[in-house]
């Protein structure tokens, strides 16, 4: 998938994500993939990695976060 479409995808789940339990899993698998694409980045630093795929999918840091957050809370 590209970062267009898995900017489509979030933003079709994401508004979702706090009453349906299946679209909070598509956010956190979103997740994962946006952390494990801004770990193979050439920007110096990483929350500079981080940024460049949410631009790239247009998806807020703020989302992204609140989305994460919860998921570290699980593990």
């Amino acid at each position: 998938m590209d970062d267009k479409v898995i900017g489509r995808v979030w933003a079709d789940y994401y508004p979702r994500s706090r009453d349906n339990r299946d679209a909070l899993q598509i956010c956190r698998i979103i997740c994962r993939l946006i952390r494990a694409e801004s770990r193979r980045g050439f920007v110096i630093t990483k929350s500079g990695r981080l940024q460049r795929v949410l631009d790239a999918c247009d998806i807020s840091k703020a989302d992204f976060d609140e989305i994460e957050k919860g998921l570290l809370k699980e593990l």
